[in-house]
């Protein structure tokens, strides 16, 4: 006699609420900018977003998640953590604002990392500072510059 459908049914249900339990909240990663969070107009800026280990993918979005770049390039640090950057060569003064990471591990986004201020200050009498667009990728690993954040 075979098992009635309702039965496995209810034991493949069980089975994975047992699953998803023991896997728990993912832990949330953190977010830094070097060299600093207050740039000079014009200066680079990498964004670093660490988690665990085992990180697919690191995703840097500003405050409002209009826009985001996602990094497939992430570098295990060890055994138990994992990071990616998010170069930025010229900033201008529409780079300024708040950004986060979050992370793609076991197909599950992670919560989002505390608040980074990025701030970007006119440097005195440097009138010749470019204006290049967030995100230029000139001396950047491929997928690794950040593009898309420019104010409309």
């Amino acid at each position: 006699m075979s098992p009635h459908p309702t039965a496995l049914l209810g034991l493949v249900l069980c089975l994975a609420q047992t699953i998803h339990t023991r896997e728990g909240a993912l832990p949330r990663p953190s977010i830094s900018a070097e060299p600093s969070t207050v740039i000079p107009l014009g200066s680079h800026v990498t964004f670093v977003c660490r988690g665990p280990a085992g990180v697919q993918t690191f995703r840097l979005e500003r405050e409002d998640r209009a826009k985001y770049k996602d990094s497939y390039n992430v570098f295990q640090l060890g055994p138990s953590e994992s990071e990616a950057g998010f170069h930025v060569d010229s900033v201008s003064e529409d780079s300024a604002g708040r950004y986060f990471c979050l992370y793609l591990k076991s197909s599950r986004w992670s919560e989002h990392s505390d608040i980074l201020e990025l701030q970007v200050k006119e440097t005195s009498g440097d009138t010749d500072s470019p204006d290049t667009e967030l995100g230029s990728s000139a001396g950047t690993v491929p997928g690794t510059e950040v593009s898309g954040f420019d104010a409309p």
